[in-house]
């Protein structure tokens, strides 16, 4: 869930969205109350200091244990000393300075990323219980958010572990909407319950499951760190970057709709270097992007970056998937 706040009245209502998700998520009275803090600190901070900005609010799952991610994205001045920043008793609005410490103290796992020109982006996890990190030699995040007006989402993604790395998918459902939706949970459904790891012969499954639908574009990869090679097959627009060094590398999709038209699919093999990153989305996101005006953002958490992209590229008269994968974090 995406809300924007440009004013404190809608700290509240982030805030109260935060809690509806808490208590979905049966997270407990105590963790609930860090929560609607953190939420609270974040949307505040968002109209102090940078005029205005959006909270992104997600269910995560992780060693069978469900998660809230709370976020706050702004494109104000950046901060100048986050060290200071996040001392208790700085401020630069006025107010007591506990915002940011409060933030951290009261999450389990809490990134910001901030730079002049850039913005800022606070990341901020809470857990059901005390929190094991996935021994898991990838890491992944997702931002998904339906256009503007609707409530459900033509947009899906699925992330499954295999031998030695991932399997993950983004699939686009022609259009939006609630035939779009239909398309792309179908195809979530066929993603996590295949038997096989084969990105062929899981695309022809989709296929076959998604005639009664109005289709979708979807590409799928296979991210095996052990042999250090990244398999990838797509058809449509759903697009796919391997980013190594700050230089990116588009990967090929073939023409077509899965379950109308599919006429050719294929799939090609490229590197997978310890500091490469992943990035799929859907067209709701601008082919031609990039984060030269955020420095060091690619040693960054999946999460921070698929957030900065979402708020930078974000064409905003379509759904929105964008999937970050890059190596775990040591």
């Amino acid at each position: 869930m995406l809300i924007e706040v440009s004013e404190p009245s809608q700290a509240g209502e982030a805030r109260r969205h935060a809690m509806a998700f808490a208590e979905e998520l049966h997270m407990g009275e105590t963790r609930g109350g860090k929560i609607a803090l953190a939420t609270a600190e974040m949307a505040t901070n968002l109209v102090k200091h940078a005029g205005k900005g959006h909270i992104l609010i997600q269910r995560v799952q992780q060693n069978g244990q469900s998660g809230l991610r709370v976020m706050s994205v702004d494109k104000g001045p950046g901060i100048a000393d986050i060290g200071r920043a996040l001392a208790d008793g700085h401020s630069t609005a006025g107010s007591m300075g506990t915002g940011l410490g409060a933030i951290k103290r009261a999450s389990d796992s809490f990134h910001l990323y901030s730079a002049p020109g850039c913005g800022t982006v606070i990341d901020a996890e809470f857990w059901q219980q005390k929190h094991v990190p996935a021994n898991l030699p990838v890491e992944v995040a997702v931002v998904s958010e339906p256009i503007h007006g609707e409530q459900a989402c033509g947009d899906g993604w699925g992330i499954r572990e295999t031998a030695g790395g991932l399997l993950v998918m983004v699939v686009d459902g022609s259009g939006h909407g609630i035939l779009a939706s239909e398309a792309a949970r179908e195809a979530e459904r066929v993603f996590a319950g295949a038997k096989t790891d084969s990105l062929l012969e899981i695309i022809d499954d989709v296929h076959a499951a998604l005639r009664k639908t109005r289709g979708a574009a979807l590409s799928i990869a296979r991210i095996n760190v052990e042999k250090g090679l990244l398999s990838f097959a797509g058809i449509g627009n759903v697009s796919a970057s391997i980013v190594t060094n700050g230089t990116s590398r588009g990967m090929v999709c073939h023409n077509g709709i899965v379950g109308q038209q599919m006429q050719r699919v294929q799939e090609f093999t490229y590197p997978w270097e310890p500091g490469s990153t992943l990035v799929m989305h859907s067209d709701g996101l601008l082919t031609r992007w990039d984060l030269d005006h955020c420095p060091g953002i690619w040693n960054k958490p999946p999460s921070v970056i698929a957030a900065l992209l979402h708020r930078d590229f974000c064409r905003g008269r379509d759904d929105v998937t964008v999937l970050v994968a890059k190596a775990a974090r040591t």
